[in-house]
């Protein structure tokens, strides 16, 4: 590693292919684009085909390029789907970074099925059941690879009306050690991103919000960025940290030693 890129552009990502879900907005958008920059090719995929032919666009020049597949992650049909284009379209993915998520807020009890259904189908089902395509392809592709979950700090502590995303999320952290055990064998590092106070995140909407408060209770002192959350996604992506597998890794500015929910 070099120091003026600890997250592991010095590396070789030469040959790499790399789908990100929810990449078309927020931190989904500014993972595809530093892992673009870095050489891999990206296949970014969202809920409206618009979206996405506009970042595919977006990123058409840089070193790795990119393609797209717009899929709705709360129709399991879909998530199948999507992994199976994708995998058609360029015949190998060795990166996949299970982003995309969602949240509806509101008090457990008035939580419909179809709600409830919705968020699972996002939070958990659809990273399955991606992860199934993606991993089955690299072990037959003997090249091994990367896959990378996203959790959330709600899961170690609760975010207000929010206990479906929160106990997905958790579930993820679960699925993520289990995969991990299972795909090891195979060359397959499986790992958790979990972030803390990040504006770019499902259910969240700061239009016209003061954050002074909130802010104060970061022992760190400010919201996280959407590169802090890309940078730890490049370190689990990186050719050097293959032995690290399992993994759930906290971004959160020491957020979680007092958890305010701004």
């Amino acid at each position: 590693m070099t120091e003026t890129d600890a997250a592991g552009s010095s590396s070789d990502w030469s040959g790499q292919t790399a789908l990100v879900t929810g990449s078309t907005r927020g931190l989904g958008r500014i993972i595809a684009q530093r892992l673009a920059e870095r050489g891999v090719r990206v296949i970014i995929s969202g809920r409206q085909p618009s979206a996405v032919d506009r970042v595919v666009a977006e990123l058409s020049e840089t070193a790795g390029g990119a393609l797209g597949f717009a899929a709705d992650l709360s129709d399991h049909q879909q998530a199948h789907d999507l992994a199976a284009r994708a995998l058609d379209a360029v015949g190998e993915i060795t990166i996949l970074v299970n982003n995309a998520g969602m949240s509806r807020r509101g008090n457990f009890w008035d939580v419909t099925d179809d709600a409830w259904t919705e968020q699972v189908n996002v939070n958990l089902r659809a990273p399955f059941i991606i992860a199934q395509h993606v991993a089955s392809a690299m072990i037959a592709g003997g090249r091994g690879g990367r896959i990378v979950n996203f959790g959330t700090i709600g899961a170690r502590k609760a975010h207000r009306d929010g206990l479906v995303y929160d106990s997905a999320k958790g579930a993820v952290e679960v699925m993520t050690r289990n995969m991990a055990f299972e795909l090891a064998p195979c060359g397959i590092s499986v790992n958790c991103v979990v972030p803390g106070a990040i504006p770019d995140r499902p259910g969240v909407d700061l239009a016209g919000r003061d954050l002074t408060h909130a802010t104060s209770f970061l022992p760190i002192g400010r919201l996280g960025k959407a590169d802090d959350i890309a940078a730890a996604v490049l370190f689990f992506c990186a050719p050097e940290s293959a032995f690290t597998t399992g993994q759930s890794l906290l971004v959160d500015g020491a957020h979680a030693t007092y958890l305010y929910e701004f």
